[in-house]
């Protein structure tokens, strides 16, 4: 008799539990969506996208995505829709048990803006992004001119060799608060060699290749710390940081 009641208890434990499970499944089935939560990082004044673009984004056949069954959004190729937006970095986006989908975005950050008189104007990202001029802001960055910018202006820069290596220059003067107040604009010639003019001061600093970058620098730092100084900012046209362990100054 022990071995029956505890077998029916067994029997009987399971079939509460597998009601249970039908029970939430079912539960799960149909629970639509009731709300869309958007958060973008560092949205602000700033901001080259914005909510409304992103609820745009997650409309299926021209409609709302709220009121629709949770278990008919297909989440990543939402995901891949808000990434169509070029000011897009990453996007995740999950749902709760409430119904709420929750969108998360990282927007792509510019460094610098391409210019060419033939050619329309891009933004390159931190991460070698090209993107488009927007009509929600203008970023204040460096400007890069030059007879190779029809070049770089073609791909991303993370998947070109040649556009990794200004990128890594862009990179490294947008990261440090004193270059990124005094490079104004980078010309890259034929060659790929850099001219850099600064905002304050008439010199222009021939920088050649974007390789060496922290020891060029450190050149030009002491040229601003302890030769400026003393012969004043116009005193100099030209500053040519390409001699090794040498500043020359015309």
């Amino acid at each position: 008799m022990k071995r029956i009641k505890k077998s029916v208890y067994l029997v009987t434990m399971l079939i509460i539990l597998i009601a249970a499970v039908g029970a939430t499944e079912y539960r799960r089935q149909q629970r639509v969506c009731t709300q869309i939560s958007v958060a973008i990082e560092h949205e602000g004044a700033e901001s080259f996208v914005g909510e409304r673009e992103i609820r745009g984004l997650l409309q299926q056949s021209e409609k709302s995505i709220i009121g629709l069954p949770l278990n008919t959004l297909e989440l990543k190729q939402l995901e891949h829709r808000v990434l169509g937006n070029p000011y897009v970095e990453r996007a995740n986006i999950h749902y709760d048990l409430e119904g709420k989908v929750h969108v998360a975005v990282q927007q792509s950050r510019p460094i610098a803006r391409l210019i060419h008189p033939k050619l329309p104007d891009a933004y390159v990202s931190t991460t070698g992004r090209l993107l488009p001029l927007s009509g929600r802001h203008t970023a204040r960055v460096m400007l890069i001119g030059g007879e190779l910018i029809p070049k770089l202006i073609k791909g991303d820069w993370n998947q070109d060799s040649t556009g990794t290596q200004f990128l890594s220059l862009a990179k490294y003067i947008e990261q440090d608060d004193f270059w990124r107040a005094q490079i104004a604009r980078m010309n890259i010639n034929q060659v790929g060699e850099v001219t850099l003019h600064p905002q304050v001061g008439r010199q222009t600093i021939k920088f050649g290749k974007p390789n060496q970058i922290s020891e060029k620098f450190g050149k030009l730092e002491l040229f601003y710390q302890q030769i400026l100084p003393r012969k004043g900012w116009n005193h100099y046209n030209k500053v040519n940081l390409t001699y090794e362990n040498q500043i020359v100054c015309d």
